[in-house]
């Protein structure tokens, strides 16, 4: 069994959202969130490798066409790899 601490507020968030929208059924909820997080978790990791590049384009002062063509395209094939380690 799995269990958590979270802060009251929070607890009595999650409460409420099993309730009403899970009919109380704490295990409904929890695989309904783990689908959530499989189908947009890399939307997530996307946002924080943006945010990465970006700070490090204005640290070194720029970017060219190219390098952005070539980062794409690195970023594709590290995509593609990524899908076949979850099949």
């Amino acid at each position: 069994m799995i269990s958590i601490d979270l802060p009251d507020p929070l607890e009595k968030q999650f409460v409420s959202v099993v309730t009403e929208c899970y009919g109380g059924d704490l295990q409904q909820a929890i695989v309904a969130l783990l689908q959530l997080q499989k189908k947009y978790g890399w939307k997530e990791q996307l946002l924080s490798d943006v945010k990465s590049v970006r700070e490090e384009v204005r640290r070194t002062g720029g970017i060219t066409a190219e390098e952005i063509d070539n980062t794409i395209q690195k970023y594709r094939q590290g995509l593609a790899l990524s899908n076949l380690y979850h099949l």
